[in-house]
């Protein structure tokens, strides 16, 4: 299967920087997902909240992908 997805430039630049952006956008929230999961993982702090409040971040990113049909790239 292919696909094409065609712009009018200029008049449709931000469609497209959006379209071409879509994996950075996608590795930039694997990051913060993963910097979460390692700071409750492997730091070493006696704060539950924080915690907490990373388990939070990272449900807030979990749902809203799901909400959105997407997931991390593999």
């Amino acid at each position: 299967m292919k696909a094409k997805l065609t712009f009018n430039l200029p008049e449709d630049e931000e469609q497209f920087n959006v379209a071409s952006k879509a994996m950075d956008w996608a590795l930039i929230a694997w990051d913060i997902d993963q910097q979460c999961r390692d700071w409750i993982k492997y730091d070493n702090h006696d704060f539950k909240e924080v915690d907490e409040t990373l388990q939070g971040i990272r449900d807030i990113i979990h749902e809203a992908m799901e909400e959105k049909g997407v997931r991390f790239p593999s």
